[in-house]
């Protein structure tokens, strides 16, 4: 355990107390029965009679700790890693309806608030490439990037990753707090994504068939998790945010069918007059040259601006002017701004982001518990789903585990036609398995989340424990049929067979170091100008954790030493069965085996 403690405190992730406490557990669980065993127990062995006992039972009880261990102190799971990023962008918005030139002032109040930062902060300063600000800007979300004049973006880009003053993440958590309390703005703060566009971490999709009442539990939901965020109850929960556009101020005009008809008028005829006057009415065409320019007539600014100057508009029928308040009715009310349905049922998203250096997965289990009591008491027919990047990655996690389960029992199949016998296909099966003692403790050590990459490598780990130790299987029955005792075959086996299994590991783990710590070094500088430009770390090293190297490490010690005494093991028990099938002779001597 203080091992396992000493090289945690080496890596670059830092180790809080708590992990140190809980990962102590289980060490001294083993003492203490360790102990205990030496006390109370007065067997010589259990079910083998020799040293092979001790080695698999020590290999079984490590790959039970290991896992017990990550339990009681688990690194999480994520989808795709959160990388250092190269661009920053801060999305402000404003109320619904709001105008292009207010929606310029407030782009205009965060800039300055980044610009404060920037000049407070040296390293952030020196990190920042440049700025660029467009307002009146589509949502992310949007697919043919609908320009609103009421959202406004600002996008920071980054220098590149080796000349850095210090991490981008560090910049973009003191760009988020010098952002906070913008008054009449939503500030959502991300950076770009190395994987699949998946959506937001938190993302709850409110489906019914009465949208008010849609509207009143998304109202619900999105405080709940606003108190959450800004009391601490929730940490790393920002940018929640819900996508109701019920407040889009419209002006509706309510026409009287029997007095429009007294003075002969239709609803076209004033439908086209309140149209013309406020978006206006193509009145001609200009042209220059070769170039063909509309001409639109409306009202001016001053005359457009209020609801006492529309009263006042007329409606020209057969030279007669009737105002149009004879005929009709103006008033300002509230609108959909957009309306999203879901299998013909209306819905309605609160999402919320992760901060930098916290679990998205994590924040959501805490959501969920906090919502567990309202949604327990939703009306019937009203569901709430998590969807978002919450789904795009049990679909995808559910997919690999099939993959992996049908690869497995392929292989297996293969390699019971190839030896003829069950027992070194089984053999090889749980090397595979218990190779997940290297995996495992690499997360552990390195405090790495379990993400998707893992998961191929976990596949890709599985590949080669099966190739190597077909090799090593393979050659020990070849020279057991030639002749040899079980015990010479396995240690010429192991001999020969050493050089070609540590070439195999030694090659993909010297492949996966530079991926794993980013190492990148310029070997055209290095000829032309001696000049390597050597570079440690780099944006994508979070997609290669350690876990598997240090999968690959146990494994390869797997292959040389536990598979070799569980063949010797499961041929000894072989050796076993066959004598008591058969009828012993009696005045044959009782034979023990010992190793």
């Amino acid at each position: 355990s203080i091992s396992l403690l000493g090289l945690m405190s080496l890596g670059a992730t830092e180790v809080d107390i708590n992990s140190v406490m809980n990962l102590m557990i289980m060490p001294a669980v083993i003492i203490v029965f360790g102990l205990a065993g030496q006390l109370f127990n007065r067997r010589t062995h259990f079910v083998l009679t020799d040293n092979r006992a001790k080695l698999l039972t020590g290999s079984v009880g490590a790959l039970f700790a290991i896992i017990i261990m990550f339990a009681i102190d688990p690194t999480g799971v994520e989808f795709f890693p959160t990388t250092d990023p190269q661009q920053v962008r801060v999305t402000v918005s404003g109320p619904l309806g709001m105008n292009i030139d207010a929606s310029n002032r407030l782009a205009s109040i965060a800039n300055d608030r980044i610009n404060r930062l920037l000049d407070a902060s040296t390293a952030s300063k020196e990190n920042v490439k440049n700025v660029l600000i467009n307002v009146g800007v589509g949502s992310d979300s949007d697919f043919f990037g609908t320009p609103s004049p009421e959202r406004s973006r600002i996008t920071l880009n980054l220098i590149d990753y080796d000349v850095r003053a210090e991490p981008s993440i560090l910049t973009l958590k003191r760009l988020r707090e010098e952002l906070k309390g913008i008054p009449g703005a939503e500030i959502e703060i991300s950076q770009e994504s190395m994987g699949p566009p998946t959506g937001a971490p938190v993302n709850i999709e409110i489906s019914g068939s009465d949208f008010s009442q849609i509207s009143r539990i998304t109202r619900d939901i999105k405080q709940m998790l606003v108190e959450a965020s800004d009391t601490g109850r929730i940490p790393g929960l920002v940018d929640v945010a819900d996508n109701l556009n019920t407040g889009r101020p419209e002006l509706s005009v309510h026409i009287d069918r029997v007095r429009a008809a007294r003075f002969g008028l239709s609803t076209s005829k004033i439908a086209t007059t309140v149209r013309a006057a406020i978006h206006g009415i193509e009145a001609g065409k200009y042209r220059d040259g070769e170039d063909e320019y509309d001409i639109v007539v409306r009202l001016r600014q001053s005359d457009r601006a209020g609801l006492e100057s529309l009263n006042n508009l007329t409606i020209l029928e057969e030279g007669t002017q009737i105002p149009l308040v004879s005929v009709a009715d103006l008033r300002l009310s509230g609108g959909f701004g957009t309306i999203t349905r879901l299998d013909l049922n209306r819905v309605a998203t609160v999402s919320g982001h992760a901060a930098a250096g916290y679990n998205g997965q994590e924040i959501l289990f805490q959501v969920q518990d906090l919502l567990a009591e309202y949604e327990n008491n939703l009306p019937a027919g009203y569901t709430l789903a998590y969807t978002g990047e919450n789904e795009e990655q049990q679909e995808s996690f559910s997919f690999l585990m099939v993959v992996l389960m049908i690869g497995v029992s392929l292989i297996f199949m293969i390699m019971v036609a190839q030896f003829n016998r069950i027992s070194a296909p089984f053999i090889i099966m749980v090397a595979v398995g218990l190779s997940l003692i290297g995996v495992v403790l690499g997360l552990i050590l390195t405090r790495t989340p379990f993400g998707l990459m893992t998961f191929i490598g976990v596949i890709s780990l599985a590949g080669i424990v099966v190739n190597n130790n077909i090799v090593l299987i393979d050659y020990t029955i070849r020279l057991q049929d030639r002749g040899m005792t079980k015990h010479d075959a396995i240690i010429e086996a192991g001999a020969t067979r050493l050089r070609p299994v540590l070439l195999t590991a030694l090659t993909t783990i010297l492949a996966l170091i530079p991926l794993t710590f980013g190492i990148n070094i310029d070997f055209v500088g290095l000829l032309t100008r001696l000049d390597p430009n050597f570079q440690f770390g780099s944006e994508n090293t979070q997609f290669w954790g350690t876990a598997i190297i240090s999968g690959l490490i146990f494994a390869t010690f797997l292959t040389l030493i536990i598979v070799p005494v569980m063949y010797s093991v499961f041929d000894s028990l072989a050796n076993r069965l066959s004598h008591l099938v058969r009828d012993p002779d009696p005045d044959a001597p009782p034979s023990i085996e010992r190793r």
